[in-house]
């Protein structure tokens, strides 16, 4: 039996939970963490040096190092989890990390394999700069290893890691261009939440441009603008309507959807109609409750007595007012779509029609009709008898 334990959900646990992998409390975590001081000058010394090309012409000599798992330092400020858990403490982020779409996947991955596929990048102080998630399931496994769960490895096998530390030189620039590399252009996307975030960083922090950004990252200087201007005017509803569980920023496929529609930006140009966009997905009943819908925004803007409706009585509501007024014109196209087949069918025949006098006149009728309405000048009203 364990324990007493202050904090946590137990005051007291059997042997056997507390060897579990996925519980954490304060005896396990200490002797996790104790063990001899790290060498990192003898370890630096022996490492060979691994080059990691930033841009064309830029490139960061990293070294090849083999840590201890537990001596690894996860990244508060990893896009993942810096929204979803605010928190410097490890077991936060770590199941922050656990609890991310993919994870456990990626665990599987590790564990048929014995070990990573690609080497994890760290700084100098052994902060994790790219591969957090890696790190978290090495650890999992290295608890199970240590517990027995693990048969067919040994107590050791995942106690240890391969990663690239960057030099404590390095250009922090460097250092964002390298990790979106991987996570926004590479194969290792993230949402586009986090890349957006991501990008935002460095056009901000690093005072890059639209076209030095899509350069770096082989992607279209349109894309990177939209996330850009997603992400500020995100930042912007989050200032306005900020809550304590930090919601405000899943509102970010609003503000992408509103952005990556042409009319809609050009609209959202003007900070009236951006203020009155964000009062339309906020509160505890927007008039806009899933970003989907802002696919629509335009052709309710378009009509003024949809946006009026849309304004007091919502969406749906809005939306029906546009349809019923284009359900209209398609019964317009629909009967033009059957006079013009009507009048196809007629050419088959078209002998006949020329010795039919009332025929000929009725088609001259239709001719008459279709000529004013494909004309440009509307001023004379023509009303044909029959």
């Amino acid at each position: 039996m364990r324990g007493p334990y202050d904090a946590g959900p137990y005051r007291y646990v059997c042997e056997w939970c507390w060897k579990k992998s996925y519980m954490f409390f304060p005896d396990k975590i200490e002797k996790k963490e104790s063990g001899t001081p790290l060498d990192l000058n003898e370890i630096l010394a022996k490492a060979p040096v691994i080059e990691l090309e930033v841009t064309k012409g830029r490139k960061i000599a990293a070294k090849l190092v083999t840590v201890p798992i537990r001596k690894l330092r996860l990244s508060p400020n990893n896009p993942r989890v810096r929204r979803k858990s605010p928190s410097s403490d490890e077991n936060e982020i770590e199941e922050s990390l656990w609890r991310e779409e993919g994870t456990r996947n990626l665990y599987n991955e590790i564990r048929y394999s014995g070990g990573l596929s690609e080497k994890p990048i760290i700084d100098s102080g052994l902060l994790v700069i790219e591969g957090n998630r890696r790190i978290a399931c090495l650890r999992r496994l290295d608890d199970q290893a240590r517990n027995g769960e693990l048969p067919d490895y040994s107590e050791d096998t995942f106690a240890r890691v391969q990663c690239l530390m960057l030099p404590a030189e390095v250009d922090p620039k460097d250092v964002d261009l390298l990790v979106a590399r991987v996570h926004v252009s590479g194969k290792k996307e993230w949402s586009p939440l986090n890349q957006a975030e991501q990008i935002f960083d460095m056009m901000s922090k690093h005072n890059m441009q639209t076209g030095e950004v899509a350069s770096a990252l082989s992607i279209s200087p349109q894309r990177i603008k939209v996330m850009f201007e997603a992400f500020r005017a995100t930042l912007e509803y989050g200032n306005q309507y900020p809550d304590d569980e930090g919601k405000w920023v899943h509102k970010f496929s609003y503000f992408y959807e509103l952005f990556r529609r042409r009319q809609l930006a050009e609209w959202a140009q003007d900070g009236k109609n951006l203020t009155q966009f964000m009062d339309l997905i906020s509160g505890e009943k927007p008039k806009l409750r899933l970003g989907s819908q802002v696919r629509d925004l335009s052709s309710i803007i378009a009509d003024k007595r949809a946006f009026g409706v849309l304004l007091s009585g919502g969406f749906e509501k809005a939306l029906a007012v546009v349809r019923s007024k284009q359900s209209a014109i398609d019964r317009y196209t629909k009967t033009l779509e059957d006079a013009s087949e009507a009048l196809l069918q007629l050419t088959r025949e078209s002998l006949k029609l020329s010795k039919d006098p009332s025929k000929a006149k009725v088609l001259g009728e239709i001719k008459e009709r279709v000529d004013y309405l494909l004309s440009k000048d509307s001023t004379e009203v023509r009303n044909p008898k029959r």
